[in-house]
């Protein structure tokens, strides 16, 4: 994996606001992009991932493959990794973030492997131990370099199981490719940090249908992790498609949010946009890179 630190201050496109570093922009090779945004030595992630900056708002019809919490240097530099397609025909310049802070009380990133065969389907969660919280989550590809392995992101989401009594990550993935994959679905727990509330926005949202919205953290939280799920049709492939799912600010005075574009499949549905909100961590900082893809 490639990796850059922060270098200067700037604005999240799309009236979105983020209280974020960047670096300077990379050219990727292709439509296709796989990188990173790493967190500071010494600092662990919390959250993070991706978005068109700079264009206002609409569907740039980026389609999301991979976007989970990893390490570098044998686990001493922590970071978020995200994998998506641009599918506009047009080049976008595209935002990597990672949610950085010291080390959280019982930290702790918990990783369940599922195999899954070329064309098919993955509806899972990844549970953080009993007592703990989870504060983002993702899924990506396990085990096999770095590639375009076709897969599709369609939720990504914070979760309870057990009546509440359990916090989790959900994801569900298709895999379009040919070969067959392991995918880790990941969750990032801790001791439930002061202020820590999990933010639910939800919007109909008709067949074939697009939605780009925001959960708010309240006022004096700041957002972790966040995400998006379908609500209230039990566990099935939706045929959703995750494009941009992102940390962000927004407004005057500034809110805390969580920013969500996805394409909605053949049916209606509801759709839940998620965020996960605490006091602010010590050491709470979101790292920015940008890249241009082809």
């Amino acid at each position: 994996m490639r990796t850059s630190l922060a270098k200067r201050a700037l604005c999240l496109g799309i009236g979105v606001a983020a209280a974020a570093t960047a670096a300077a922009p990379a050219q990727a090779a292709s439509p296709f992009l796989r990188d990173t945004s790493v967190c500071p030595a010494g600092k662990v992630v919390i959250g993070g991932g991706s978005q068109v900056v700079g264009e206002g708002t609409g569907d740039f019809r980026t389609s999301l493959q991979e976007s989970a919490p990893g390490t570098i240097g044998g686990g001493a530099q922590s970071l978020w990794l995200t994998a998506l397609r641009n599918l506009d025909g047009k080049p976008h310049k595209i935002g990597l973030f990672a949610v950085c802070a010291n080390q959280p009380l019982g930290y702790q990133v918990v990783r369940k492997d599922t195999a899954v065969p070329a064309g098919g389907f993955l509806r899972t969660t990844a549970n953080c131990p009993v007592g703990k919280v989870v504060l983002a989550g993702g899924a990506q590809v396990v085990g096999a370099g770095s590639a375009d392995f076709r897969t599709r992101l369609q939720e990504s989401a914070p979760g309870t199981i057990g009546g509440g009594a359990q916090s989790v990550w959900l994801a569900a993935v298709r895999n379009l490719g040919v070969s067959p994959r392991t995918i880790g679905v990941f969750a990032v727990c801790a001791s439930k940090p002061a202020g820590y509330q999990v933010v639910r926005k939800d919007t109909s949202v008709a067949a074939g249908g697009f939605l780009r919205t925001t959960a708010n953290c309240p006022a004096g939280l700041v957002v972790n992790g966040g995400g998006t799920s379908v609500i209230g049709a039990g566990s099935a492939n939706f045929g959703t498609s995750m494009q941009e799912s992102a940390p962000g600010t927004t407004g005057l005075p500034s809110v805390s949010v969580h920013l969500t574009a996805v394409r909605n499949g053949s049916a209606a549905r509801t759709i839940g946009v998620h965020a996960v909100c605490t006091r602010t961590p010590a050491g709470y900082q979101v790292v920015r890179k940008d890249v241009l893809t082809g």
